[in-house]
This record gives C-alpha cells, sequence and structure tokens, in this order.
C-alpha cells in the first residue's frame, strides 16, 4: 500500500506540475546555493532533454517513426502494427512536460524585478523572456498534437482553464484542466506574435547556453516560422479560419527563415558523453533495431510496387536516397583460402569493422539504386528473420554521434509558403533544393533532380514536404493527419511484396493493425492519454477524452482531415 501512496504522489507531483508541500521549501534550503538559476543553463539543459527525450529510440523510433513509415523494427514488429509501450507512453508525456517546466522556470526568473541586476549578468532581459516563451509554446505543441487537449500552461494568458504548472502559486491545482485545443492553438499563436515583437534584434539572448537560435534575428525567424506553421495548420477549422490567415500573412510580413542558416536544430556532442539520440541507442545501447522502410526507399526510387498506388514522381530517383539510406552491400575484394583475391558483395556492416565498411563508421560507398532496399512495414515478428537480412540499414549520416536533431528547417518554410500561395511552384523547388542541400547533395544532382519533377501541386508539395520531414517523425505524422498525403503509405488492410520469401514460402504478406488496435483503417490519428493520469488526474482526463470524442487512437484532432 505504501508503494501505490509513493507513486501517486510522485505522479501528481510531475504530472500535475505542483508542489507536494511547500512547507518542505524552507526545510531543504541550502544556504550556499544561488536563489537565481543561470538562464543559459536551464535553457540548454531544457532543449537537450526536449530533443532526447522525444527523438531516441523509444519515443521515435518504436512509435512515429514506423507509423510514418520511415523506419521498421527488425525485432519487435508490434509496435510498428501501432500496439505501443504504455511505459513509453508515460515517459514521453511527462519528458515533455519537464522541459517545458524549465522554460517556464526561465520567464519567472526574468519576469521577477527582483532578480533584475543578476538576470542581466545572463543575457538581455528581454530576449531571454521571448526564447523561454516561444520553447513554451514549442513543447507543448508537441503533446498538444500527440493527444489532443492537455494541461496547457501561457506566460501571457490568465485564461482559467490554463492550469498547468503552477507550482508554488496562490492557486495550485493538484488536478489541471485539460484545455481544449481551439483555446491552446489561440494563445500559442499569440504568444509567438508577441513574442516575436518583444525581440532586440540588435542585442543577444543569453550569454551561455543557447545552441539552437545563437543569434535573435534566428530566434524571431523561427518564431514567425513556427507561428506560420500552426496557423497553416488550424486554417481548415472553421473557428479559426479567419484569426489562422491573419497570423499566416503577419509571420510572413514579419520575417521567417530565408535560407538553410535559419534552420533551428540541436547539434548533439561527438563523443559519447552526450551524442545524439539515436547514436545513443545504436552503439551505446547497442541495439540495431531499425531500418528505412520499403515504402520510404521506393518512393525515393521513384518505383511503383503497390497495387491502385501512385508515385508522383515515378521514375526519378531522388538522390537523397544516398544520403538518408546506406547501401546493402558493397563489392570488395576478398581473400580466399589458397591467396587469390576475388570481388564479392559483403553486407554492410553495422557496427565498426577494420576490413568492412559500416554504418558506424559512415564509410560505405554509394553503389546504384537497386543496392537501396527497405525492410517491409507491418509485418508481423515472425517474418523478420527471413527479411532483415536482406534490407538496407539507415546512412550513417543518421547515426552520427554529432547528428542534429531538427526542431524546424527552412524547406519546411518554403513547402508552407508553397501552400499559402496556391502550391506555388518557385516556393516548392525553393524546398525541395533547401532539403537536398541540408542532407549534403551537391548542386549539379539537385539541379538534374529538379528539372525532372513534376510540377507544384497539391500532392506533389506535399509528398516533397514527407520527403524533406525525414527524421522529423512528429510533425510528418501532424501533416498526414491533417492533409492525407503521401499517398504512398501502406494501410491497414493493403498488401505488398516481401524482399524475400517468409518462413513459410509466402511472397506477399498484408498489413494488419494488432489486434489490440485492429479498428484502426488508417495511421492513428492521436496517441491515447498516459496510464499514469488515471492516478493522478482521472476525472479531467476522462472529460477532456469524452468532449474529443472518446480517449482512442482514431479520434480525430480539430484540424484532422475526415
Amino acid at each position: 500500500m505504501k508503494k501505490f501512496v509513493y507513486k501517486v504522489s510522485f505522479l501528481a507531483c510531475i504530472l500535475a506540475f505542483v508542489s507536494c508541500d511547500k512547507d518542505l521549501e524552507s526545510i531543504n534550503e541550502n544556504p550556499n546555493k544561488t536563489k537565481v538559476v543561470p538562464t543559459g543553463g536551464l535553457f540548454n539543459g531544457a532543449n537537450k532533454a526536449l530533443m532526447t527525450n522525444t527523438r531516441g529510440g523509444f519515443p521515435s523510433g518504436r512509435m512515429a517513426l514506423p507509423w510514418v513509415q520511415y523506419s521498421a523494427q527488425r525485432n519487435y514488429t508490434d509496435e510498428d502494427l501501432y500496439l505501443f509501450r504504455p511505459s513509453v507512453n508515460n515517459s514521453l508525456y511527462r519528458d515533455v512536460f519537464l522541459s517545458t517546466k524549465a522554460y517556464k522556470e526561465i520567464t519567472d526568473i526574468v519576469s521577477n524585478p527582483e532578480n533584475a541586476i543578476k538576470v542581466a549578468t545572463y543575457g538581455n532581459p528581454s530576449n531571454m523572456l521571448a526564447a523561454a516563451r516561444i520553447m513554451l509554446v514549442y513543447s507543448q505543441l508537441q503533446v498538444l498534437e500527440i493527444y489532443g487537449d492537455v494541461p496547457y500552461y501561457s506566460f501571457g494568458s490568465k485564461d482559467s482553464d490554463f492550469e498547468a504548472m503552477t507550482l508554488g502559486l496562490a492557486n495550485e491545482k493538484n488536478t489541471p484542466k485539460l484545455a481544449t485545443q481551439e483555446k491552446i492553438y489561440l494563445d500559442m499563436l499569440n504568444e509567438l506574435k508577441v513574442a516575436s515583437e518583444s525581440i532586440e534584434l540588435d542585442s543577444k539572448i543569453f550569454v551561455q547556453g543557447d545552441f539552437i537560435f545563437r543569434s535573435s534575428v534566428k530566434m524571431k525567424r523561427f518564431a514567425n516560422s513556427l507561428r506560420l506553421k500552426i496557423a497553416n495548420r488550424v486554417k481548415g477549422v472553421n473557428s479559426l479560419s479567419t484569426v489562422a490567415k491573419e497570423h499566416m500573412n503577419d509571420a510572413i510580413k514579419s520575417g521567417v527563415m530565408l535560407s538553410n542558416d535559419d534552420t533551428v536544430g540541436l547539434e548533439f556532442q561527438n563523443d559519447q558523453v552526450n551524442p545524439a539520440p539515436f547514436y545513443k541507442a545504436a552503439f551505446i545501447d547497442n541495439r540495431n533495431d531499425f531500418s528505412p522502410t520499403n515504402t520510404f526507399v521506393e518512393l525515393l526510387k521513384g518505383e511503383e510496387k503497390m497495387v491502385g498506388k501512385r508515385n508522383p514522381f515515378k521514375g526519378i530517383v531522388d538522390p537523397r536516397l544516398f544520403r538518408m539510406v546506406a547501401p546493402k552491400s558493397q563489392l570488395l575484394d576478398v581473400k580466399q583460402a589458397d591467396g587469390t583475391i576475388v570481388k564479392k558483395e559483403v553486407t554492410v556492416s553495422f557496427t565498426y569493422k577494420t576490413d568492412i565498411p559500416s554504418i558506424q563508421s559512415n564509410n560505405s560507398v554509394d553503389r546504384t539504386a537497386e543496392f537501396y532496399i527497405g525492410l517491409p512495414i507491418g509485418i508481423p515478428s515472425k517474418f523478420t528473420g527471413s527479411q532483415k537480412g536482406y534490407v538496407s540499414q539507415f546512412s550513417g549520416n543518421i547515426y552520427k554521434a554529432d547528428y542534429i536533431e531538427i526542431l524546424m528547417e527552412y524547406a519546411e518554410v518554403e513547402f508552407l509558403l508553397s501552400e499559402f500561395k496556391g502550391w506555388d511552384d518557385t516556393h516548392y523547388k525553393k524546398g525541395i533544393e533547401a532539403s537536398m542541400q541540408r542532407w549534403g547533395v551537391n548542386s549539379n544532382e539537385i539541379n538534374k533532380y529538379i528539372a525532372k519533377v513534376p510540377a507544384g501541386s497539391e500532392e506533389n508539395v506535399l509528398t516533397q514536404k514527407y520527403i524533406a520531414l525525414y527524421m522529423q517523425p512528429y510533425e510528418a505524422w501532424a501533416e498526414y493527419r491533417r492533409t492525407k498525403f503521401p499517398k504512398t503509405f501502406l494501410l491497414p488492410g493493403e498488401s505488398h511484396d516481401l524482399v524475400a520469401k517468409g518462413p513459410n514460402g509466402e511472397t506477399k504478406y498484408t498489413f494488419k493493425p494488432h489486434e489490440a488496435v485492429d479498428y484502426l483503417k488508417d495511421l492513428p490519428e492521436r496517441i491515447t492519454y498516459p496510464s499514469d493520469m488515471d492516478l493522478v488526474n482521472k476525472a479531467n482526463k476522462e472529460a477532456a477524452a469524452t468532449r474529443m470524442g472518446g480517449d482512442k487512437m482514431d479520434t480525430k484532432l480539430i484540424w484532422a482531415k475526415k
């Protein structure tokens, strides 16, 4: 019984973001510790935690990445079939809000007049406050578009429905309301506008600790670009349409990203202390769990292998294929027992080898397109053993220790501008070019590809946007739910060829969601609320679920295409 009580108490503190007992604060005070935490350190720690905890092997690799068919699992395929682990769901929700809590702490520190002298030594107070407000929106946007109605905190609004993170306040809420999506989106747009307008462009942000913006100009362009994205997401919602279009016009006028230099991402360390999340999952945790999917690789190769599915770029090989995916094998000189040397196809190693190119070393040589094969997405686990020996790995670029996890990139902005201007061809092609440049494609290959692609249209722009969002699966998932593009996904009930015969000689398979969620006829529309919420905030969770139409994975968010 005691263990249960302790767990409930802990979850109440974490999930509801309230103090357990304010009287304990004076007892636990360290007289030698500064009372004003350096804001740059808080900002850096929150950014690193947010990107690590949303892009790692579990919340990304085993949930969103396979759902949007960027990756398929080489071992445990139930998650590819939409059965996620409750513990991962609980952690994802908690970890995002812990980063959000840190951004709020920055606003508390900077906006407190008693801290003014000390805060001024940390950077420009106005810009630090703007940075925290912008990241409050970015972090909470993640949970909003995963779950729907959620507890929400706003720096600028006093709306009584915004009850999250009331730690230490007179109106602490142990069981915060879950605010409606409509209210949250409206507030996010306003917060980004106000934050952007408050930025002092001729001044720094933080003295140290800022590894995502680095300049006030870049931060302003990010705020406006994020506002453009959010407004575009909700422009089809009747009650938000007018204000969304106003924000889109104003964000563009105020200045969005202009080049890849404006792309906002967090670069991890090129070591084993603070490496990127996927490097850690692969080479520190020693897991080889993921491969690019058949549907994604076929899209890049310009192939059409599914009955009734059209590849809008049929017959055109995308040069990003060779940056995003590794060839399955290399033609090497192999010494025979008699001392002779013969050419043989040797499978690219996952971990470092002295004599074979490896993903860890990122030293494979590019091959022609037929050497890039995706792992079938949505196969039962009994099929994996017969398939994974014949397919490619992710490129070593994905597994670099110093990989840059993207918050938002310039290419996405160009695709947003193309949509804003009626599927404008110029912005569409600028988006393709920007994406290819970020992935290291040379200018000659970029020009050849752009010369071949069909003109801008809804399908072409949104399919190219999907390609550009590779390894940003939650954004790609939101866009699919909003638009139902790309049309190249293998959906429940549809079939695809295997890459090799199955355990009983099978040559095809059918995508069937796990029996626990076999009601899904398309990609999931949301993730069900974390099970831990039943311990600390069940009534408000159930009220929100009822309001949305049920706590199920096919319950659509307010902007999802019907």
